[in-house]
């Protein structure tokens, strides 16, 4: 029996064709689910590490059951001092999900990490040995940022984001060149999230949403997007 990741949870994905932020935003409100917004929306920047070959990227497009991508996600600005850096691996087995974070120092992000930076970002953090050791195998592959907008049913059964804006550069630019983030291009992103408790209900919550189910991973989409920018 395959081991559920950490924190599992059921996630789904839709799309809002043809729909502006504003739209959307009224169509979540007036859910019958009562979704109400939590925490004030902000913007959210990822540095995605995968390996020279894009290992974690091929294993998402060839349909990989258990597949792991590994980011450094912030808050804010997104370039400049980052106070609050967080290691996010997002787990996926079969239909699950999960997320396991550690902390890091703060550092530096001027265009992007250089490997030396990088590092020693890592080797001066408190991750488990075998984290840290695989960490230097990967190399920065991909920068984006967006603007996410947070829900909750009035149940608290379920949780809603609202991503918009999405953007994204390649990380592996020479030292000392500036970095382009391509137009904003992808519609906006909605995803509802609920624990395993929730799965049999889940369907009341998702099928009244008038947004189109999709795979939209943001790592594959901004990766494949680098090629048309």
């Amino acid at each position: 029996m395959t081991a559920l990741p950490p924190n599992p949870r059921y996630e789904r994905k839709f799309i809002a064709d043809g729909l502006t932020l504003s739209e959307v935003l009224a169509l979540v409100r007036r859910h019958p689910a009562a979704f109400r917004e939590t925490y004030p929306a902000r913007s959210v920047n990822n540095l995605y590490l995968d390996s020279a070959d894009l290992h974690d990227y091929h294993d998402h497009i060839n349909g990989i059951a258990h597949r792991t991508k590994t980011r450094i996600r912030w808050y804010g600005a997104w370039s400049g001092r980052v106070a609050t850096p967080t290691l996010e691996y997002k787990i996926k087995r079969g239909l699950v999900s999960g997320k396991a974070s550690h902390g890091l120092p703060p550092f530096l992000m001027n265009g992007t990490l250089s490997r030396p930076d990088l590092e020693a970002t890592f080797d001066s953090a408190n991750l488990p040995a075998l984290a840290r050791s695989a960490l230097h195998h990967l190399q920065p592959s991909l920068l984006n940022r967006y603007q996410r907008s947070y829900f909750q049913s009035a149940d608290g059964r379920f949780r809603l984001t609202v991503d918009s804006g999405l953007q994204f550069a390649g990380a592996r630019q020479a030292p000392g060149t500036g970095v382009t983030f391509c137009p904003p291009a992808a519609p906006v992103v909605i995803e509802v999230k609920y624990g395993l408790a929730e799965a049999e209900y889940a369907a009341h919550v998702t099928n009244t949403l008038p947004f189109r189910l999709a795979r939209c991973s943001k790592y594959v989409l901004g990766i494949t997007s680098l090629a048309a920018c």
